[in-house]
């Protein structure tokens, strides 16, 4: 009866080694499939920071946007802040360089700026003398100060564009005096005041010259930065000028007088 037990006990141990040898062996085959899923996963997170690095090189990029999407982007600061010119810049009626951004003003090379807001391009600044604020762009605008031109720089840029003119001949001169004649109702109307004698002035950055003394008066012709014009009058705001015979108006904040 002894012997059956010990028989019956061998049995049962017997069992449960053969299980647990069966469930270790269970356990190494799966172990290989998990190791082949591993090498999935990775192209995947792989994929993914591709993807990230591809969606912030492109926000990073610079924009070609019209005024108005600009506009449409547009933020305005809490807090005012000041920046400086780090060239003879313009100041537009709008965040663009199309014909309807039009310049109305101008700083000067090392200028405080006032910044109140900006778009993706432009920064929006106030202009001392207008209601409206105006727009320069990014690229030329520094957080950190900039030292303005000197007097040998700006007198050399003068000399340079005077080098390149022709003097005013006897037609001219005649032109000139026929166009002043014609000007003389829009004087009227405007307030526009000679002068005892003639000067020439520089314009610090690129002008319109207009047909009336106004923002809005129409675009008769354009000057470049540095180029010389003879002022012949004056409202407050803009000077009236001779330009190889033709007469128009420009934006005195565009001008240095010599």
């Amino acid at each position: 009866m002894k012997n059956r037990n010990k028989k019956v006990l061998f049995a049962l141990m017997l069992g449960c080694s053969i299980t647990l040898m069966a469930t270790g062996c269970d356990k190494l085959k799966k172990e290989p499939e998990t190791e082949t899923e591993a090498p999935t996963e990775a192209p995947t997170e792989k994929q993914t920071e591709t993807e990230t690095e591809s969606e912030t090189q492109s926000e990073t990029q610079p924009q070609n946007l019209t005024a108005d999407e600009e506009l449409a982007q547009a933020k305005e600061y809490d807090q005012l802040k000041t920046m400086y010119a780090k060239d003879d810049i313009n100041v537009r009626t709008k965040p663009g360089t199309d014909e309807s951004s039009e310049i109305f003003s101008s700083f000067a090379q090392g200028d405080q700026i006032v910044v109140v807001g900006e778009t993706p391009n432009w920064y929006e600044v106030d202009v001392d003398g207008y209601e409206d604020h105006g727009y320069v762009s990014k690229q030329f605008v520094s957080e950190e100060v900039v030292a303005p031109k000197t007097d040998e720089e700006r007198q050399q840029a003068i000399e340079q564009e005077l080098s390149g003119q022709t003097a005013t001949n006897t037609d001219s001169v005649a032109a000139s005096t026929t166009a002043s004649s014609d000007s003389s109702s829009v004087d009227a109307e405007y307030g526009v005041g000679a002068f005892a004698e003639s000067f020439p002035i520089q314009a610090a950055t690129g002008a319109n010259v207009r047909k009336t003394p106004s923002q809005d008066g129409e675009i008769i012709q354009t000057i470049g930065s540095g180029e010389t014009v003879t002022a012949l009058g004056e409202t407050d705001r803009w000077y009236k000028v001779d330009i190889n015979g033709t007469i128009g108006y420009v934006n005195k904040n565009l001008f240095n007088a010599q």
